[in-house]
């Protein structure tokens, strides 16, 4: 059933066509179905030209292109990017709890040599391995993404770039990640073991990945950006970890 009217159901201007030139709604409303739902549910995934897996899609090859094309203006033809972030990081947050990815690579490596270290520093490094297993999806949604952005931003000042749009980047970026860790890197933990030689794979991709995205999206000599992509990964993972422990020596601090 299509109910059609010339007033807008959403803004009340006057429909003039197909859709209201004030708020951009169509003007042909359909009463909700549970077909209806499950036609807007494939129709959001599959769509042409700003479905999830188009943009995934995309974003394996094209990924500074897609963020700089979002940025320029193009903002119909891609999936929102922070949506986008919020899905694949919740996919992979689900894959990876049922996978016991996190705790196989806190079993023997790391946190196993943990206790060759002096005591005090074992103790903070067993900790912040704890918050990581117990809280890492939270923590990834909510420091990476802003974390990689304040370097990006530092770093590659010649694109000209403000915080909020490598904010955009790096939640295309990140989601990309987590969908790749979810659908690619977990499965083949699961099939191969060896959780540490994954991750290790996995980490040189990521850093591959992110060089060829900031090349395309700032522009910069090749050599250049994989100079800058190789410190901005150093500065990330000394600043992730010194948060981490930062928060483990004032807890001990305020409830010992």
């Amino acid at each position: 059933m299509t109910q059609t009217s010339t007033a807008c159901k959403n803004c009340g201007a006057t429909l003039t066509g197909n859709f209201c030139q004030n708020c951009g709604q169509k003007a042909d409303i359909h009463k909700i179905t549970i077909g209806h739902l499950l036609h807007e549910f494939f129709h959001a995934l599959t769509h042409a030209d700003k479905g999830i897996l188009f943009l995934a899609k995309e974003l394996l090859y094209r990924q500074g292109v897609v963020a700089a094309e979002y940025l320029d203006g193009k903002r119909k033809k891609y999936f929102n990017p922070l949506s986008f972030l919020v899905i694949a990081t919740a996919i992979w947050a689900l894959i990876v709890l049922k996978s016991g990815y996190f705790e196989s690579m806190g079993t023997g490596g790391s946190y196993g040599r943990a206790y060759e270290m002096p005591k005090q520093l074992a103790f903070y490094f067993s900790e912040s391995m704890k918050i990581i297993l117990t809280y890492g999806k939270i923590i990834s949604l909510i420091i990476t993404v802003p974390l990689l952005s304040l370097l990006t931003w530092m770093l590659f000042r010649n694109g000209k770039r403000s915080y909020a749009e490598n904010l955009v980047l790096q939640a295309f970026l990140i989601g990309e990640v987590h969908l790749a860790l979810a659908l690619i890197f977990v499965p083949a933990f699961l099939l191969f073991g060896h959780a540490r030689m994954n991750n290790n794979i996995y980490q040189l991709v990521f850093l591959v990945y992110l060089a060829i995205a900031y090349r395309q999206f700032f522009k910069e000599h090749v050599v250049v950006t994989i100079l800058k992509t190789i410190i901005v990964q150093v500065l990330f993972i000394a600043f992730f970890w010194l948060s981490i422990f930062a928060f483990v020596f004032v807890r001990e601090q305020l409830f010992r």
